[in-house]
């Protein structure tokens, strides 16, 4: 689906990325993890047709040029911009008219129930949170039913419930047979869901043990324990999944849940994401266990 060779961008006297050389096959949700300014955006941008490489080469979908495969790729940059003043329907319906590919208004609304968005479907943009605008910018990147979906960044700066909502689209995707590249800081959301990933810094490919996020990622853990009242079967899976991607060695029972962490500060994401699914906490312990890199 994608290869690049020796791709290089440098801007004047800084190299962004520097021979970067991957393959991401059909079927893969691919990872591409790195923190701020190790060159992820840059790379996302010239696989986009934002920019052009300094040097090297890639190709997508067998294509070297991206006019001929370009309907047949979602993206979702890190930054979307939206018309705040129409509804969440009315977007995804005007946005797919102007790209050619209209469709009726109830599957609009199987797009918005998708990404979580149905009982917003008639509120204005503006009145979003972040989280919101960022599901509705995958909607949009995937409106028009693409094999490849190219998503920058996309739990940048998001609530735990659009991170939980997110996740699971990228799952079905996945389930249907489609091919995802993905951008992150850190492994944090990704894990469950990659079926690969590699490591940037500085504008390099670094194996996963010398890098500083994977080395932090391995070095200890904390397991921490919510009392909490019972879970309702409806919520229960997909807090299940967020609990996954955020930790390991889950264990839920009615009344008590445990997992291992890499940091105390994931907790208060969880109890967020605890309350998001209307569960009552009683308690938080939290003890540290380390473990063999």
């Amino acid at each position: 689906m994608l290869q690049t060779k020796g791709l290089t961008k440098i801007y004047r006297t800084k190299v962004a990325i520097d021979h970067i050389d991957l393959e991401v096959q059909k079927g893969d949700v691919f990872g591409l993890i790195g923190p701020k300014e190790a060159g992820k955006t840059t790379f996302f941008n010239i696989i986009t047709g934002f920019s052009r490489p300094t040097s090297g080469t890639f190709t997508i979908m067998n294509a070297t040029s991206l006019k001929k495969v370009r309907h047949q790729i979602g993206v979702l940059p890190e930054y979307t911009d939206l018309y705040e003043g129409l509804t969440a329907i009315e977007h995804v319906a005007y946005l797919s008219k102007i790209t050619g590919s209209r469709q009726k208004t109830s599957y609009y609304e199987e797009l918005l129930e998708f990404v979580g968005l149905r009982p917003y479907q008639h509120e204005k943009i503006g009145a979003f949170t972040s989280g919101m605008k960022k599901r509705l910018g995958m909607a949009q990147a995937i409106a028009h039913q693409p094999e490849f979906i190219l998503l920058d960044e996309p739990f940048a700066d998001i609530d735990s419930d659009s991170i939980m909502h997110i996740q699971q689209v990228i799952q079905a995707l996945k389930y249907e047979g489609k091919t995802v590249l993905l951008t992150a800081d850190s492994p944090r959301f990704t894990r469950s869901i990659c079926t690969k990933a590699v490591f940037i810094s500085k504008g390099k490919l670094v194996p996963p043990s010398t890098h500083p996020l994977e080395k932090t990622l391995t070095s200890s853990n904390i397991r921490v324990t919510f009392k909490h009242a019972w879970i309702d079967d409806e919520v229960k899976p997909v807090l299940t999944q967020y609990l996954q991607s955020v930790g390991t060695d889950l264990v839920i029972s009615d009344d008590e849940t445990s997992l291992l962490i890499h940091s105390e500060a994931r907790i208060p994401a969880i109890i967020r994401a605890f309350v998001k699914c209307k569960v009552d906490l009683y308690r938080v312990m939290a003890q540290d266990d380390v473990i063999s890199s």
